[in-house]
């Protein structure tokens, strides 16, 4: 096996694609599936109403189920609600504080400017019966509001001695309330006040921009005290621009009282009043609204406010029939799953799901389970599996769903395939249910777990069925139990008791679906169970004692091929107990005509002596078309009769082969002709009983070999056997081979393990000798096939130095 890398390179393991046909029938199984598998799917929304608000209902549109829903449009309002209660994020417009600061600068000359133009302020007091400001809290004077006093300020009357009333407020009152103010003033000091309102309408029309506060601060304080403090002012509305932070709704009335506390003790009381009133003007708001933290706070509201749940009961009627259906309806609707008014672009993005979940599944079966994903039979099984579980999801998934049998499609799948591959299968599936939303949140988290554990407490064994069965009813429970508890979602007790009822019930009915339907796949995808097998292997089976008692050296020969491959499947992780199974059947044909094949002669002579190689090329090869037909008869699954002509794929019969070159020559013999139909092996369990069965025909044959003889024999046959391409559909690889050959020599030092020799007794008798076997004898060249019939010792079997090339062609021993 020295050249195995250059010819693995040169020729490869061969392509389950070599022919058409096989990838003909691949790409149909996979594409049948995906479509059917999508129809399954999108169904229920394809050719479910499409309603749309102002439709009218032509029947009554009733809740499918016990559901609590989202209210979209009250949680919307809820959400806006928020949204609108949140206080804006500010921040500080710098810009705005030179702004502001060269605002009272500008308001200062213009009063500079003013008093320039010699304009004297008066000097007089309100008449005793006026009335006391009230500068906080607002008043009234007897019955009469007067709040529209030009600086809004309140007044309450009082008969107490009166105090001097600012000329600056009568100046700036309006002429409603100066007529109320001016009542029992003496007639010089009214004469005095309207000549100074004049004069104050005078300055404003031929200085447009001057305000009334800053009219007032001209004519009330003498030019002297102005000069003096007018810095005083400026630097006082530097410090209040640094020190507060005016937020754009501060009342005009507030900011002016805080201003007036920043003026100095010692400034006249008409000039502080005048100054703050000029100061608040000018100084404009410095914050600002910042648009993106205060979106980011209404985001973070928003996600806080949680949904507005509405309760419905299984039956209530959503819309009655001849109703015109409201939007709020449809919403109610779409979430129970009644309709879907985008129906396309949610039928799309559930193509597309489907195509990842399933590319995620073949890139799982290409790279760890080969032989299945090239195994139509095997894609076949899946897809069948899941259409039919996601049209009954489809189906009764939103009345009964406690009975989508989830469940039985992991246990199938772990039953056929293995747990492994039962996973990968099952989730992709689980999340396509989801994503359609057949089933609600409760049943699908209960399925969910029932699925798992009918892939992980499945053990082999129909005992061991009713076991699971009871686990995954038991799961599904424990599921709905645990989903129901964290939403809340528990009614009363009679209302869980019968839930979880229809749970375990649920469970229990997809254990007795997955293990009922078990035969029937069996049949059609000619796939075989584990328990199926163990029915197989058991030594009372009708055909196996047919072949004991009919073919007794053809049954111990496939009881030893059967221990051979089994230890070669176990050393390669293939399905040791299919290989079993399969070795035991292998031969089965051979009972038809027993005495043709030389392990069941017994010591008689041997037909094949007398019969022209052409006969004896007919006798073996008819136990392949024997086996065959015995196997149908007995119903064998298809597994099984495949191991019958795979295991003599299409190799040359040598012994008779090589008769016909004796006699004939061997330029006149078609060696096509002595060779078996085929096919050959298309898997590795297939590829590993036809090993062990010439590997146990050849070390049978050998007289008393050692170790090493025997693993050089072995080493041969299988280099034989890879040289003459029969592993080629069996994906079968070269390391994969030595470690088979590696099972095959432990078995046999197992079974010839060194026996101790037994000494004389002390009775002084001789002790029995062992039985003569020939030392060293020679391995006849053609009794290598000595299981299909021909004799290594007959007298007439052809000189080995005659036919030495055409052996090596053709078995290469």
């Amino acid at each position: 096996m020295t050249d195995h890398y250059k010819f693995e390179e040169s020729h490869g393991h061969g392509d389950i694609f070599d022919s058409g046909k096989s990838f003909a029938q691949w790409f149909g199984v996979g594409a049948g599936g995906f479509l059917l598998l999508f129809l399954a799917l999108a169904a229920v929304h394809i050719f479910s109403p499409g309603l749309k608000p102002r439709d009218i209902a032509d029947h009554d549109l009733v809740a499918p189920e016990n559901a609590q829903v989202v209210d979209k449009r009250e949680t919307a309002r809820a959400v806006e609600r928020a949204r609108q209660s949140i206080i804006p994020v500010f921040q500080v417009d710098k810009s705005r504080n030179v702004q502001s600061i060269t605002a009272v600068d500008a308001s200062l000359s213009r009063v500079a400017q003013l008093q320039e133009a010699g304009l004297v302020p008066l000097d007089w007091q309100a008449p005793k019966s006026a009335v006391k400001l009230a500068v906080k809290t607002g008043g009234k004077t007897g019955d009469k509001t007067i709040s529209k006093i030009g600086r809004t300020r309140a007044m309450t009357q009082t008969p107490a001695a009166a105090p001097k009333y600012p000329v600056s407020y009568l100046l700036l009152a309006g002429d409603e309330d100066l007529v109320t103010l001016s009542k029992g003033m003496e007639p010089s000091a009214l004469a005095r006040l309207t000549e100074m309102r004049a004069l104050l309408s005078a300055v404003k029309q031929k200085n447009p921009l001057t305000t009334d506060q800053e009219a007032a601060l001209a004519i009330s304080v003498k030019p002297q005290d102005f000069g003096s403090y007018r810095q005083i002012i400026h630097e006082t509305g530097a410090r209040l621009i640094e020190k507060f932070h005016r937020f754009p709704v501060i009342d005009r009335k507030l900011w002016e009282g805080i201003v007036v506390e920043f003026l100095p003790e010692s400034m006249p009381a008409e000039l502080k009043q005048l100054s703050a009133a000029v100061l608040a003007q000018d100084l404009e708001p410095n914050l600002v609204i910042d648009p993106e933290s205060t979106r980011s706070k209404a985001a973070q509201v928003a996600k806080s406010v949680q949904p507005v749940m509405k309760t419905v009961n299984a039956g209530d009627v959503i819309v009655p029939r001849g109703s015109i259906i409201s939007a709020d309806q449809i919403d109610l609707l779409q979430a129970l799953g009644v309709t879907h008014i985008n129906r396309w672009p949610f039928i799309f993005s559930m193509a597309v799901s489907l195509v990842a979940a399933l590319t995620l599944v073949a890139l799982f079966l290409y790279t760890y389970e080969p032989k299945h994903f090239f195994s139509p039979n095997s894609l076949g099984l899946m897809y069948t599996v899941a259409v039919l579980v996601c049209a009954l999801a489809s189906i009764i998934g939103k009345s009964y769903p406690q009975f989508v049998p989830l469940p039985a499609l992991a246990l199938i799948l772990t039953i056929f395939f293995g747990n492994r591959v039962a996973v990968v299968v099952t989730l992709p599936i689980l999340m396509l249910v989801a994503v359609d939303r057949l089933l609600d949140m409760h049943h699908l988290a209960s399925l969910v777990l029932a699925s798992m554990v009918a892939i992980f407490a499945y053990s082999k064994g129909r005992n061991a069925v009713l076991t699971t069965a009871i686990f995954i009813a038991i799961a599904q429970v424990a599921g709905d139990l645990a989903a129901s508890a964290l939403d809340q979602s528990i009614v009363s007790w009679h209302m869980l008791a019968r839930k979880l009822g229809l749970d375990f019930l649920g469970g229990i009915a997809s254990s007795i679906l997955a293990i009922g339907s078990l035969p029937f796949l069996e049949n059609i995808f000619g796939l075989i169970t584990p328990f199926r097998i163990a029915e197989l292997t058991d030594a009372n089976q009708p055909l196996l004692k047919r072949l004991e008692e009919n073919a007794p050296g053809t049954y111990q020969h496939s009881l030893a091929v059967a221990n051979l491959a089994e230890a070669g499947a176990k050393a390669i992780a293939a399905d040791a107990n299919l290989v079993r199974a399969g070795a035991l059947y292998h031969d089965i044909g051979k009972m038809v005509r027993p005495k043709y094949f030389i392990e069941n002669q017994l010591g008689a002579t041997n037909p094949h002596d007398s019969m022209s190689p052409e006969d004896s090329r007919a006798r073996v090869l008819a136990h392949v078309t024997d086996g065959i037909a015995l196997a149908e008869k007995y119903a064998l699954p298809k597994a099984i009769q495949d191991f019958i002509p795979m295991h003599q794929g299409t190799t040359l019969m040598a012994y008779f082969y090589h008769k016909a070159c004796l006699r004939d020559g061997v330029e006149k013999v078609d060696a096509s002709f002595y060779r078996y139909p085929g096919p050959r092996p298309n898997s590795k369990e297939t590829a590993i009983v036809m090993l062990a069965d010439v590997s146990e025909a050849v070390t049978h044959s050998m007289h008393d070999p050692s170790q090493e003889e025997v693993e050089l024999a072995l080493e041969k046959v299988f280099q034989n056997r890879w040289d003459d391409g029969q592993f080629l559909d069996s994906t079968l690889s070269y390391d994969e081979l030595v470690k088979i050959k590696g099972g095959f020599a432990r078995v046999w030092r197992t079974l010839h393990h060194e026996r101790l020799k037994y000494p004389a007794t002390t009775t002084g008798k001789m002790p029995v000798p062992p039985s003569p076997v020939a030392a060293n004898s020679p391995v006849p060249s053609a009794s290598v096939e000595t299981n299909n019939g021909a004799s290594s010792g007959s007298n007439n079997s052809p000189s080995s130095t005659s036919i030495d090339e055409p052996v090596e062609n053709g078995l290469g021993i």
